[in-house]
């Protein structure tokens, strides 16, 4: 609309400059009148240009996510908790859970399910932005150790250990892992924090309380 006023008092003024220099000719030379529409659309046409550039380069900004960067995650970045990760898998294969995992493998945010039966292992890597399989292996395996196995509701949620060891480091998520240690449930949660280096914050999983920090 801007540009329209624009074109128009431009298209007066040269209307008002030739009638008066031209007293003898009373039409204005329209050679001259395209020369000043001419010129006027195309600096309409480069003006729309340059904004349509800046919008999208404003709407692809904000499509980017401010949480997560190349080697760490945001908890809002994960569009899927553990518990669901667990539950497919299950539905995949009929064991027992041995260890669950959020890791980042070839800048792909994945979960990790390792299960196993008196007879089979099985290892699944799922997205955390749709639960979609991004690998999947099943081995012959004989050495059924019922002291590895656990149930994901024995532990708290894997969100809860992350806040917790967020709070503790005040650091942004590399990962961690569920398992069993000596027989102890616990998330091995790795951190980072900025130039201090990295954490690994260790936390009972069936209570929720940090473990130990080592730093």
């Amino acid at each position: 609309m801007e540009n329209r006023y624009k074109l128009a008092s431009v298209l007066m003024s040269a209307s008002l400059v030739m009638a008066a220099c031209g007293g003898a000719d009373e039409n204005p030379d329209s050679a001259d009148v395209d020369e000043v529409v001419e010129e006027n659309e195309e600096f309409s046409s480069t003006e729309e240009s340059a904004e349509e550039s800046t919008e999208e380069s404003t709407e692809e900004s904000s499509g980017q996510s401010s949480g997560s960067t190349g080697d760490t995650i945001a908890p809002e970045d994960i569009n899927h908790d553990a518990e669901e990760a667990v539950d497919a898998a299950s539905e995949n294969f009929d064991g027992e859970l041995v260890e669950v995992e959020l890791d980042d493998e070839d800048n792909q945010w994945i979960y990790k399910v390792d299960m196993e039966s008196e007879s089979e292992e099985y290892e699944v890597k799922l997205s955390v932005d749709d639960l979609s399989v991004v690998e999947e292996q099943t081995e012959s395996d004989d050495d059924f150790d019922t002291d590895e196995h656990f149930s994901y509701g024995d532990a708290v949620p894997a969100e809860e250990a992350v806040q917790t060891a967020m709070d503790e480091t005040n650091g942004e998520l590399e990962g961690w892992t569920l398992d069993r240690d000596d027989g102890q449930l616990q998330y091995e949660v790795d951190m980072k924090n900025g130039d201090n280096g990295d954490s690994d914050v260790t936390i009972n999983a069936e209570n929720g309380e940090i473990v130990e920090t080592d730093d």
